[in-house]
């Protein structure tokens, strides 16, 4: 399936869902999938403490963390369905690296 993809960024700190935002034009929904997965990846690290426990990290990503979720593409993939793996994995710096994809993708 080709055209244009959109990543729906939501705040779960400030949850209100008008202000949820959108990140368009994404070529591809391999692309859009792996902006969504790099997203929430690092939101996952940004809360990730050096003593936490995994429970303490999931909480802590509930309440302040970020998913990201592909509009359009099938199946449906939004980061939060791997929140277990990057949980029990931490990231590395180029599986954080979000802009990337949006210069791979061509959005400013």
């Amino acid at each position: 399936m080709s055209g244009s993809y959109s990543v729906l960024i939501i705040d779960m700190f400030h949850y209100d869902p008008e202000e949820d935002y959108t990140i368009d034009g994404f070529p591809s929904v391999e692309l859009a999938n792996e902006f969504a997965r790099r997203w929430v990846r690092d939101s996952v690290e940004e809360l990730r403490a050096g003593n936490g426990t995994r429970e303490e990290l999931r909480r802590l990503w509930h309440t302040f963390g970020e998913d990201a979720s592909v509009l359009g593409g099938e199946p449906h993939y939004a980061g939060s369905h791997e929140l277990d793996f990057f949980i029990a994995h931490p990231a590395t710096t180029a599986e954080r690296d979000w802009q990337e994809i949006k210069k791979l993708a061509g959005i400013a």
